[in-house]
């Protein structure tokens, strides 16, 4: 069974000052091997791959790309990967955003170099909770992240009407609290939790539209926390590099709406297909 926390554990164990180098990385990556090719598919053997290295960075205080070059993480991975050319495939697809996303940055006025930097706080997206296998690659690509963030807030959330306002409500409310806000890291991703509480407060009180769907609050609170969580440092600080901007533009999380309200309503309407019908009398 594919466990994340465990792999993460046992890397960051090893992960010492002394072993900062290129070097060092693959010999950690070496330890971790094994556990990291119980993956379901070769987007979760790199997810957690690029996790680890974000992680190994940020425990050193190494600034993003200082020491290892893309080409030397990629060759470390591909190496090390029991997925073959499907590894490839990512990696590959992988590169061809990054052009991509440079080649917008540098149309919005934006240096994309600049904007490769990583704070601490934005090197935290990586969370434990990642461990749950999924078919759906947690790497930030176009149809990705859409999927995601349509898996996470449809775990607490349902819309009771057709209205894009009622279907996105989550994602809404997450983007008015990154654009309006100052806070980063951290801070912001409790801003983001604390204003979908209070919108699940409303639901259940029935002063707002919608449905909740996990009847007990802890648990409801911690599945929140993920969709924060991932909005925060996966979509803002990984797709976005920080820039909030970027995230609030039509280009940004414009597209992104776009495609979760298809995404959601085709998951609707594959939950009506699916529920069992009544047995003629």
């Amino acid at each position: 069974m594919f466990d994340y926390i465990a792999i993460k554990e046992s890397f960051l164990a090893d992960a010492t000052p002394e072993r900062r180098s290129a070097a060092d990385f693959e010999q950690l990556i070496i330890k971790v091997a094994p556990m990291l090719n119980q993956a379901s598919n070769a987007d979760n053997f790199q997810f957690a791959f690029d996790a680890l290295y974000f992680l190994w960075e940020c425990k050193l205080n190494i600034q993003h790309h200082e020491v290892m070059p893309i080409p030397e993480r990629d060759r470390i991975a591909l190496k090390y990967s029991r997925f073959g050319e499907h590894q490839e495939a990512v990696i590959q697809k992988q590169i061809d955003e990054a052009k991509e996303w440079a080649k917008d940055l540098e149309e919005a006025g934006i240096d994309p170099m600049q904007a490769l930097c990583f704070s601490k706080e934005e090197a935290g997206f990586i969370v434990a909770k990642e461990q749950r296998e999924t078919t759906v690659a947690t790497h930030p690509s176009a149809i990705a992240i859409p999927q995601r963030i349509v898996q996470l807030y449809r775990a607490f959330y349902r819309a009771t009407g057709p209205e894009t306002t009622n279907v996105l409500k989550p994602l809404l409310l997450t983007k008015e609290v990154i654009s309006k806000s100052s806070s980063n890291g951290e801070e912001l991703a409790q801003e983001v939790l604390g204003r979908i509480s209070a919108h699940m407060k409303q639901v259940r009180g029935k002063s707002a539209k919608g449905r909740w769907v996990i009847s007990d609050r802890a648990e409801e609170m911690q599945a929140i926390v993920e969709f924060a969580n991932f909005m925060v440092f996966h979509v803002l600080g990984e797709k976005f590099k920080g820039d909030k901007a970027s995230f609030s533009s039509k280009k940004g999380i414009g597209l992104i709406e776009d495609a979760c309200d298809a995404v959601y309503r085709l998951e609707q309407d594959k939950g009506r297909r699916n529920a069992p019908r009544a047995q003629p009398d």
